[in-house]
């Protein structure tokens, strides 16, 4: 059995889960563990507990704070515990006893991942809350918390508490470990961080995390010798995250569904025309040491059962091409290729260095390639969205009023390209959907091509 932190009697009330529940108030036996919070009924004149009456798991806690008294109530101090079902009302017959167990609640739940940051000050009575008349049991709090996850207070910038790591999927034990030393202050460039991938999943447990998706990159921004470390994701927020969640980039690839090691050219084809999902593809070891072989496959207009492509994968960190006008070329048949032979050396100069040292067409580049060079298909499709905007625009220089520095700087603050005359309303739709400035908000290329299709049929 799990050890008793705290045992008391407290009157507790009625939780009247049924419309036609009384209200009433017994005296029961509470018991608090680490993952428990039990009550049972209790004989007086033995001195001996009795029954069961309920329980509640510790980690469906999501708050715990006093409220204020209701009318004519007990002489006892309120306790309320909120959880999944609804709020919980106990009574203590004394102050101090009172304010150890919400100490100790707080402290067994100051992980929780669903904690909330506001919660009702007064009781639910009659089918709805004193405070703000909401009348679901349980509806969003009316007012915020002072204090959220034990002593962290919202807004603080550093870790208080020893936390230790949460087990990964494949562990059966908590691991209980010290915390990461304070944050640096120093910004360290991108290309000099160590570049790791998440394993898997993970929800902040307080303001001072980061959130983890599994396949995603981040860089270390310190991780010294011990569990915790502090991270930057894509999109520039920094934060906590357990080192056993993530593993270095360079290995990641084997990680991946779509990734096989071993298979021939042969038996990729076979899997490939057997699913016939266009765009379908599998990435392989290449014949060529130290490349790898992306093959794909694509709907023919010539065959069709379809075509496998097979591409050898050889670009290097400094090789980036654009959807960038001059870099496409157009044969007689209307097929669009991306280019790879730097003609941009021939216009004039539209790189930007970055804070951090790298360079790349900044009329081309989302907030997040020149903040942070994160390059990732995101990044493409807002160079996609300036591509447009120079189709319908008869080969105009996108923010031509403006140096490069002040482009970078004005894309930062927001600012996106207008509307060109011969772009309507639908397609600056299309256009400007490209430009979100979270990346993951911006549409993929197949919602894309979908898109303009149906401007072209409605138009043809």
């Amino acid at each position: 059995m799990a050890a008793v932190i705290l045992e008391s009697i407290f009157l507790k009330r009625s939780q009247q889960k049924k419309k036609t529940s009384p209200l009433n108030f017994k005296k029961r036996l509470f018991l608090l563990t680490m993952h428990k919070l039990s009550y049972y009924e209790y004989d007086f004149e033995r001195g001996r507990r009795g029954s069961k009456k309920g329980s509640i798991d510790v980690e469906k806690i999501t708050c715990v704070e006093t409220v204020v008294p209701e009318k004519n109530p007990p002489p006892e101090r309120q306790i309320p515990v909120v959880y999944d079902e609804g709020p919980l009302y106990v009574f203590s017959p004394t102050e101090e006893l009172r304010k150890r167990w919400i100490h100790q609640l707080k402290n067994v739940i100051r992980y929780n991942s669903d904690l909330v940051q506001k919660y009702h000050p007064c009781f639910w009575i009659d089918g709805q809350y004193l405070c703000c008349s909401q009348t679901a049991k349980n509806a969003m709090g009316c007012q915020i918390l002072e204090n959220r996850n034990g002593s962290l207070k919202p807004g603080s910038s550093h870790r208080k508490t020893k936390k230790p790591l949460p087990p990964t999927p494949e562990e059966d034990q908590i691991l209980k470990k010290p915390l990461p030393p304070e944050p640096a202050a120093a910004l360290v460039s991108t290309s000099e961080l160590k570049k790791v991938v998440a394993l898997y999943d993970y929800m902040p447990m307080n303001a001072n995390d980061l959130q983890l998706r599994k396949g995603e990159e981040y860089f270390i921004l310190e991780e010294s010798n011990l569990p915790w470390w502090r991270a930057r994701d894509k999109n520039g927020q920094e934060g906590y995250i357990p080192s056993n969640y993530v593993t270095e980039a360079e290995d990641s690839i084997e990680m991946y569904e779509w990734y096989s090691k071993h298979m021939t050219r042969s038996q990729a084809e076979q899997l490939l025309k057997q699913e016939g999902k266009e765009g379908g593809f599998i990435v392989r070891d290449s014949s060529k040491a130290g490349k790898y072989t992306v093959s794909v496959f694509a709907k023919s207009t010539g065959d069709p059962q379809g075509v496998i492509r097979h591409y050898v994968v050889c670009s290097t960190p400094q090789s980036q091409y654009y959807l960038a006008a001059r870099n496409c070329l157009v044969n007689d048949q209307g097929v669009v290729k991306v280019s790879d032979f730097g003609l941009s050396r021939y216009v004039l100069d539209d790189e930007y260095t970055s804070s951090v040292g790298s360079k790349f067409p900044v009329r081309w580049s989302p907030p997040e390639v020149l903040m942070y060079s994160k390059f990732s298909s995101k990044s493409d499709i807002w160079a996609f969205g300036v591509l447009m905007w120079e189709i319908y625009s008869l080969g105009k220089m996108p923010y031509e009023r403006f140096t490069n520095s002040e482009t970078a700087e004005h894309i930062a603050q927001g600012l996106r390209l207008y509307r060109p005359h011969l772009a309507s309303e639908r397609v600056y739709t299309i256009m400007y959907s490209c430009w979100h400035e979270k990346a993951d908000e911006r549409p993929t290329f197949k919602l894309l091509l979908s898109n303009i299709l149906d401007i072209m049929d409605e138009e043809s």
